[in-house]
């Protein structure tokens, strides 16, 4: 199947051209994944870039006994494997396809002239690690300060579209599962089950298979404590 060249939905090469993103994606190698496919490992001594044409991936690692920290996922738009093209160091973690997924992959020393010939990429790429870094802030604090319990509601919180109206119901699709919630919190799938149980209870979430729909945003908000301004 011939490849098709999708670059410009990258929200990196927003502020190009046609000719220039057409040219941008002719330098990558354009491959479809399906889900549940590993794209890279962290062991791998690759420094390539790759950006995200259609589907979702999720960045993880796992521990010598095996426990899954799942560190962020990404969609169409979105790219990985940024950090190792640019300083040429080891990847810090892996990656897997959570659904069928097209991607494009570019040689570090061809992204790294991209930068260089087109300045303003220099700015949204700094853009993009900047919200890479406030996430990670945000995490590390969320650790340290707050119960599992909080911790569940502000992650519920952050699958609200921003757009919604507040006062209407949500429905978080595609819901993850209890499992996917758990190794993004640094926690265990039952107490997942538990709060989400328990939250449905109270009448804020109708919690089903693969289903998460949240019915009372306000009083999650309280419940998780979470300053989202």
């Amino acid at each position: 199947m011939q490849s098709t060249n999708l670059i410009h939905l990258i929200d990196l090469f927003s502020d190009l051209d046609p000719p220039q993103t057409n040219a941008i994606g002719e330098h990558c190698v354009w491959q479809r994944y399906a889900k549940g496919s590993e794209v890279l490992s962290h062991t791998e001594l690759s420094t390539d870039v790759f950006f995200i044409a259609e589907g979702r991936v999720s960045a993880k690692r796992y521990s010598s006994d095996g426990k899954e920290v799942a560190y962020t996922e990404m969609a169409t738009g979105d790219i990985f494997g940024e950090f190792s093209a640019i300083d040429l160091e080891r990847r810090s973690a892996s990656i897997e396809t959570l659904e069928d997924s097209y991607l494009a992959r570019m040689r570090a020393a061809d992204f790294r002239q991209l930068i260089i010939t087109y300045p303003v990429l220099g700015l949204k790429l700094a853009e993009h690690l900047v919200r890479k870094n406030r996430d990670l802030t945000r995490r590390v604090f969320e650790f340290s300060t707050m119960a599992v319990s909080h911790r569940i509601g502000a992650e519920l919180l952050r699958m609200i579209d921003p757009d919604h109206d507040q006062s209407e119901p949500f429905n978080v699709v595609p819901a993850p599962s209890h499992y996917q919630i758990a190794t993004k919190l640094s926690t265990h799938r039952e107490a997942v089950s538990r709060e989400l149980a328990r939250l449905s209870s109270m009448g804020i979430l109708d919690v089903g298979r693969r289903k998460i729909r949240i019915l009372d945003i306000s009083k999650l908000r309280q419940l998780a404590e979470l300053d989202v301004q």
